[in-house]
Parts: C-alpha cells; sequence; structure tokens
C-alpha cells in the first residue's frame, strides 16, 4: 500500500468508528482522531504487502507520568475493507487504550495542578528572596539563595518544599520564610 491508498482508507474508516475523524496532512502519517484525546496513527506495513498497523498515540510529555505505558497496536488486512477493519480496531484496541489513555490524561492533570502550585510556592519563595537562583526540572525545582552571610537551599516537589536547609539566618527572616510556606501549603 502506497501513502495515498492509506490515506484513502483512513478517511473510510473514520465513517465507521463513532466519533473519530482522519486527519491527512502532506507528508505525516493518516491519523484517526476521536473522542476524549484519543488518536490512532495509521501505517502500512511494508514488510508485509497489504497489511496496515493501527497504534494508539498518548499525548506528549506523558512518557514522564506513565514512563511503563503499553504500547497499543493491532495490524489488519486492508483488503478486509474499512468497516471490517472500524470493528477490529473498536473490539481489539480501542478497549485497553481508551482506559490507559484515561488513566494517562488523569495522571497529566495532576502533575499539572502539582506543577501550579509548585510555581505559587517558588514565586512566594523567590519574592523573599529577590537575588535567589532557580534550577528547574521536571520532578523539583531548587531555589539557591544567599542575604549576606545567610544562605540556603529550597527543594519544592509538587506544590510542598520537601527540603529546606538555612545556614546563619536571623529570628526575623526564618519567621518569614516559615510563614510564607506555611501560608502557600495550606
Amino acid at each position: 500500500m502506497n501513502a495515498w491508498e492509506v490515506e484513502e482508507l483512513v478517511i473510510e474508516v473514520a465513517e465507521h468508528l463513532d466519533g473519530f475523524t482522519p486527519l491527512i496532512r502532506a507528508g505525516h502519517p493518516a491519523y484517526l482522531i476521536g473522542p476524549a484525546g484519543a488518536r490512532l496513527v495509521v501505517h502500512p506495513l511494508w514488510s508485509q504487502r497489504g497489511r496496515i498497523r493501527v497504534l494508539g498515540v498518548y499525548p506528549d510529555g506523558s512518557r514522564s507520568v506513565l514512563p511503563d505505558q503499553k504500547r497499543h497496536e493491532i495490524t489488519v488486512t486492508a483488503a478486509r475493507g474499512a468497516a471490517s477493519i472500524a470493528k477490529r480496531i473498536e473490539r481489539r484496541l480501542l478497549p485497553r487504550y481508551r482506559d490507559d489513555l484515561a488513566t494517562c490524561r488523569e495522571r497529566l492533570a495532576a502533575r499539572a495542578a502539582q506543577d501550579g502550585t509548585r510555581a505559587e510556592l517558588v514565586e512566594a519563595i523567590a519574592e523573599l528572596l529577590p537575588d535567589a537562583t532557580l534550577t528547574e526540572n521536571e520532578r523539583a525545582t531548587v531555589i539557591r539563595w544567599r542575604l549576606g552571610a545567610t544562605f540556603g537551599t529550597f527543594t519544592v516537589h509538587g506544590g510542598a518544599a520537601t527540603t529546606i536547609q538555612i545556614h546563619a539566618a536571623d529570628r526575623e527572616l526564618t519567621e518569614r520564610i516559615a510563614d510564607a510556606v506555611n501560608h502557600r501549603a495550606s
């Protein structure tokens, strides 16, 4: 099968899958876009003439949330026709893919909420310590700061300060930082 034949087949299969529409772009694989963010990519199997692979795709950024995601794919003979292919997708691919996709979306939403909370706490601490330096990665933000002889670090994971180190701080600064952290954490 060539790319044009796959694109035509995807358009026909979409007519038989409830809620799915084809997405065809020149130079890109053909997709079936469905409800709740479902995306199925359709490729010809070059090593097996007349067969196609249908693969369920997860949202961008989901590998870090679900590193052990299951791969959901089937292969079918294109000659069976669009209605038969749609039935096989519905029966063999979609049930488990939809469940895992829903789990993935829930975890991405939870991660986004944690990142928002973490950003608020980092902002509050940075306001107290204007010359602080920030180092961020997917899992944490590290704030390093120095005020004269006083210095320290905050490591913020998902909205809660998990590690606070303060060296040579006076009582006023310690209380201001504790109040800010307590206020944002509650």
